[in-house]
């Protein structure tokens, strides 16, 4: 009796043994990121992250289809005119950043990525959103969308087809306006509008239930004040960045902002802490680094403001 359990601790230790190993070998292989073209073709099983940006290669060759087990691709930079063919074929890639290319529209054939969640579409001067719209809409787990610095000035009517995002960032663009159309995204969780022309955000901006993250940094023209009584209507908004915004002081209003759990007001013009923080009871987190405070840090009463200060 006494061998045959040791026998079962025995294999026991063996199967637990055998599994970590395991586990560590996924771990490392998809932790690995391949740089090199030329590399992950001698293993396509092994390649989960693929790294290929800024290298000005020629795809006319690649069998995209023995990534079988690709995770994440980055083609950035690479000023493709026309995305390689086959790219459709990577049924399991999770993430794809397109980012810094010179095509106009998103082929078809992307739609066959379904388990896509984030694609970067930063740095797209051609880029015709709206025809791609088509494509986008058709992506059931894309959730996370960037569009960041393409020079957009609005968004196309058809943009309120993306309704499965979850962030969206539009961040550097050159909208003078945030367009209403935005606020049909009632699955947003994060948005990022920082460093655009806007004064004030839309009223219909109030259809974002589900907001809980706003950036809304490198607003020289943003009228904060005017845009309290529209951030106050968000139910779930519990982080917001207000940063290198060039303020002085905070408006009284802000203290209708008493969902606020966490505020960046980083890189301002602040000489104190603005008094009116210690009135908004579910605040807990400020981050006030960068400003112009007059006492040194060690004199500044954090513990009357009864949360965490970052200096």
């Amino acid at each position: 009796m006494i061998k045959y359990s040791s026998v079962l601790l025995l294999l026991f230790l063996f199967l637990v043994g055998t599994a970590r190993a395991q586990l560590t070998v996924d771990t490392v292989q998809l932790s690995k990121e391949f740089v090199s073209l030329e590399e992950a073709l001698k293993s396509p099983l092994n390649v989960y992250r693929l790294n290929l940006s800024n290298q000005e290669l020629e795809f006319t060759d690649v069998n995209w289809a023995d990534f079988k087990n690709l995770r994440y691709l980055s083609l950035s930079g690479e000023h493709l005119k026309q995305l390689p063919r086959g790219l459709g074929e990577l049924k399991n890639l999770e993430i794809l950043d397109l980012s810094g290319n010179d095509f106009e529209v998103l082929p078809s054939n992307l739609s066959n990525l379904t388990n896509l969640r984030e694609l970067f579409l930063n740095d797209e001067k051609y880029l015709n959103l709206e025809k791609s719209i088509s494509v986008l809409s058709t992506l059931p787990k894309l959730r996370s969308l960037h569009i960041e610095n393409d020079n957009l000035k609005s968004l196309p009517a058809n943009f309120g087809a993306l309704s499965q995002l979850e962030s969206l960032y539009l961040n550097n663009n050159n909208m003078d306006e945030i367009p209403s159309v935005v606020s049909k995204l009632k699955g947003l969780k994060l948005l990022d509008l920082s460093g655009n022309s806007f004064e004030v955000l839309p009223s219909s901006f109030s259809n974002l239930v589900n907001l809980q993250e706003l950036f809304l940094n490198d607003e020289k023209n943003l009228d904060l004040e005017k845009n309290v009584y529209v951030l106050s209507k968000l139910p779930r908004l519990s982080i917001l960045h207000i940063e290198n915004d060039g303020l002085e002081t905070l408006p009284k209003n802000i203290l209708q902002l008493n969902h606020l759990e966490a505020l960046y007001i980083n890189n301002n013009q602040f000489r104190e802490l603005p008094k009116e923080l210690n009135n908004i009871h579910s605040l807990q987190f400020i981050d006030i680094h960068g400003n112009k405070f007059q006492l040194p840090e060690q004199d500044i009463p954090q513990k009357d403001f009864g949360l965490r200060v970052r200096f």
